[in-house]
């Protein structure tokens, strides 16, 4: 098994995804698991005709911080507020939709939502060229 293993890349961030850092590099090797630009958030995971942002390439640095709170967290993995899920059913499962991150970023500041939904291109993280 060992004899497989070509490349191990340990990359230790604060509070950036593997679709934020290495997502694009899908486009390089459409062997790994990353985004396409199809993926996107609604502004409100409320409203079934809100506008939607999707994912891009064009990230550059985040000067606002996002939210990292348990709360922020919860909204952001499963798409409601920890007060809805709260004051709703506690028998309820819920799925996690990963649909609330840019609903969480406007939250924070008005705009927000088109930086946290971006990641880098390869050309500028260049730590896999194959």
């Amino acid at each position: 098994m060992v004899a497989e293993i070509k490349t191990v890349v340990v990359l230790v961030q604060e509070n950036r995804s593997f679709d934020h850092m290495l997502g694009w590099m899908k486009s390089l090797n459409p062997e790994i698991n990353g985004v396409t630009g199809s993926e996107s958030n609604p502004i409100s995971t409320s409203d079934l005709n809100s506008s939607r942002i999707f994912f891009g390439d064009t990230f550059g640095c985040v000067d606002l911080d996002p939210d990292h709170s348990i709360q922020a967290i919860f909204e952001q993995v499963f798409g409601m507020t920890w007060m809805h899920h709260s004051l709703s059913s506690s028998s309820q499962v819920l799925k996690p939709t990963m649909q609330g991150f840019a609903q969480n970023a406007e939250t924070t500041q008005k705009g927000m939502s088109e930086t946290v939904m971006n990641g880098f291109k390869p050309e500028n993280v260049p730590v896999y060229r194959r």
